[in-house]
């Protein structure tokens, strides 16, 4: 990679990190501009969450098609060693959020519950979100552009846990003994960048995080039924 490829590269990464993180606060205020709200408000989030999903997608496709192409090529040798490291990763991830919880039970967080309430009539939404726009679009935003010029292995993996971690953590956080949820997150991002960077396939650990979502999604979506019904 030549210095003004990597020079245009970091500007990209830049451009999508920070697309990501001020989107939310540009379509809030529109919202409000034109005073929606209700589940009006949720399902335009949700299309307007896509939309930004679809402009990320749009600047890394040609990326995102080589991957498919290597996956197609090397889909079992990918999936098992991407299996390995997700099993000692859940399993390490598993280990820490025990202690996590036995050393400061009241530790997790509390907007989580509220947060599913959200969805209470509206679960459509919980499952396009949590199986399909957050394993994509964070995959691509905390992985894909911090690899493209990050090259060492281990700092790409521990800055990305960090910051994945760090974003989740911010999004719940109720109060400031919460912030010990950041351990276990850092673990559980930390597999994910490590299932990237042994792979060189972004395909592979967006799979990988969609399947993991998919569990508690289809608790939480039993538990809403319950509720309902």
């Amino acid at each position: 990679m030549n210095k003004k490829t990597g020079m245009s590269t970091l500007y990209i990464s830049i451009c999508v990190v920070l697309l990501y993180f001020i989107w939310p606060y540009f379509i809030s205020a529109i919202l409000s501009g034109f005073n929606i709200t209700g589940d009006v408000s949720l399902y335009s989030r949700l299309i307007a969450n896509f939309l930004l999903l679809l402009l990320i997608v749009v600047i890394y496709l040609e990326s995102i098609k080589n991957d498919f192409k290597k996956l197609r090529k090397d889909f079992k040798k990918l999936y098992f060693k991407a299996g390995k490291i997700f099993l000692i990763g859940f399993i390490l991830y598993t280990v820490v959020s025990a202690v996590v919880v036995e050393l400061v039970p009241n530790g997790l967080n509390e907007s989580v519950d509220s947060l599913l309430h959200i969805y209470d009539k509206t679960p459509f939404l919980l499952l396009l979100s949590t199986v399909v726009y957050y394993p994509i679009i964070e995959e691509l935003v905390f992985k894909k552009t911090f690899k493209d010029f990050i090259k060492n292995k281990w700092m790409f993996i521990i800055i990305t846990a960090f910051i994945n971690g760090a974003f989740e953590i911010m999004l719940s956080y109720t109060s400031v003994i919460n912030l010990i949820n950041i351990i276990p997150a850092i673990v559980f991002y930390g597999m994910l960048s490590y299932i990237y960077y042994d792979t060189d396939n972004i395909i592979v650990s967006i799979s990988f995080r969609m399947m993991y979502n998919l569990i508690p999604c289809i608790g939480a979506l039993l538990n809403i039924a319950l509720i309902l019904f």
